[in-house]
């Protein structure tokens, strides 16, 4: 109990001084509950911990749970900075994060939706209020390549149709404008007087009882989607912010205006789409160039 405590003072540390937004918080706690699960396992005391227990756990993340390096990657982070904290608190005498080395993940390209993908998507038919709310939901993060945590803060009063834009408020407090098109304004029109009719809420987005949509909730729509449409790939919020970069960028699109849609700091961040679009390049040559790997005999 007083572990968990330790973790939600650190946790609401991140909220108000980091200035963190909710989704990452959420991805926090699930790191460092995963953490305090296998501690507990292992009988090791929180603030007793040593470097030999972590390499425990590292080894447990990669040989037992299969995960990947980059996931690996930000359990170590989320650790190490959690006992850097305790270690500010003098809870602790030593952070036994410290010198564990994090491996170089290999540089995956994101995943994207194609064009025709996104279309079939849009084109299902919505039967009640739940599907009308996930499919303006998928059309309005591939409209403005919003973050999912941008998104389900979005209120009515945000909306501004005249002008087809909404104020975001992203990292660091950064603040922008995203653009919908006349589809998704139409759907937005259509929506809003269903929700009226059942709730109150200021939330563009809202539950089936509600409240703002959680992040819990959103992961199964997704999930239910993704088997709906019958796709093998990964089929996520980011997944549609990465299909809004890329499709702008292969349409000839200024890398520096979809930073700024983005409401990426630094264009390196936003220069990952530049090569998504180049592996495609690279592929059409490859499948259909007379000299292609698809055409040799």
């Amino acid at each position: 109990m007083i572990d968990e405590q330790l973790i939600g003072h650190y946790l609401r540390y991140l909220a108000t001084v980091g200035n963190l937004s909710e989704n990452t918080i959420v991805a926090y706690r699930r790191d460092l509950m995963n953490l305090l699960a296998f501690w507990q396992h292992q009988g090791v005391v929180l603030e007793e911990a040593a470097l030999e227990d972590s390499w425990l756990y590292v080894k447990y993340l990669r040989k037992t749970r299969r995960l990947g390096e980059a996931s690996v990657n930000r359990m170590i982070s989320s650790a190490r900075t959690f006992y850097e904290y305790l270690l500010k608190q003098e809870k602790v005498y030593a952070n036994p994060f410290a010198l564990i080395a994090q491996k170089r993940a290999r540089n995956h390209l994101p995943t994207t939706l194609t064009i025709d993908e996104v279309q079939a998507l849009l084109a299902l038919e919505a039967s009640d209020f739940a599907s009308m709310r996930d499919l303006l939901l998928f059309a309005l993060l591939y409209d403005t390549g919003c973050r999912i945590g941008e998104a389900v803060s979005i209120t009515e009063d945000d909306l501004d149709m005249k002008q087809r834009r909404i104020p975001i408020v992203g990292k660091g407090n950064k603040q922008r404008f995203v653009f919908f098109g006349k589809k998704v304004q139409n759907r937005i029109n259509e929506y809003l007087p269903m929700k009226h009719d059942q709730f109150r809420s200021p939330y563009l987005f809202c539950s089936n009882t509600g409240n703002r949509l959680p992040f819990s909730t959103i992961s199964s729509i997704f999930a239910k989607y993704r088997k709906k449409m019958g796709w093998q790939k990964e089929f996520t919020p980011h997944v549609l912010r990465h299909s809004f970069a890329t499709h702008l960028l292969d349409r000839g699109a200024d890398i520096r205006l979809v930073q700024e849609l983005l409401g990426h700091a630094n264009i390196s961040t936003t220069q990952i789409y530049t090569h998504v679009s180049q592996a495609r390049l690279s592929k059409v040559v490859a499948d259909y160039h007379p000299h292609g790997r698809r055409n040799k005999r």
